[in-house]
């Protein structure tokens, strides 16, 4: 398993949404100092909601720079059988009730990516993530259930 190119490959999804981010925010901020957009009654408020979008779109730019920044400092640690899962393991789960294989990278944030690195699809899962909270501290051949009522068996940590 190649942690450094799926880290890579978050970072350029990263850096694909920012980039998308910023343009949002700044159509945004066009249209919220657009002349058009100025208040003629106390009911128009067209600009007022763009300085909303693009206030929002700030914050969204200011986590992806975060975010981006802390793949970039992330040590990759390989495992090997013997080690508990914690952050920056790749882990091979098999669903108990439905036979279905999932991958998961516990990342420090980035949850919700996938990513397509040769014939295997990863999830990205964040710290905060039931499925994480679940897995962190077991072993491979362990068993894990979350709240929800789904359960995993844990196959293999790369």
């Amino acid at each position: 398993m190649d942690k450094t190119q799926l880290i890579a490959q978050i970072i350029q999804q990263l850096t694909e949404s920012l980039s998308h981010a910023t343009a949002a925010a700044e159509e945004a901020h066009k249209g919220a100092t657009h002349d058009q957009s100025k208040a003629e009654t106390q009911y128009d408020t067209l600009g007022l909601e763009h300085a909303y979008l693009a206030e929002g779109q700030a914050k969204r730019i200011e986590e992806l720079q975060d975010q981006i920044s802390q793949f970039h400092h992330m040590k990759v640690k390989s495992y090997c059988e013997d080690d508990p899962i914690y952050l920056g393991a790749v882990v091979e789960l098999l669903n108990t009730q439905t036979n279905q294989p999932l991958c998961v990278f516990l990342a420090p944030c980035g949850g919700g990516n996938h990513i397509q690195l040769g014939a295997r699809t990863i999830q990205v899962v964040s710290p905060m993530s039931p499925l994480t909270q679940a897995l962190l501290g077991l072993y491979a051949e362990d068993n894990c259930k979350l709240a929800s009522g789904l359960s995993y068996e844990i196959l293999t940590i790369h």
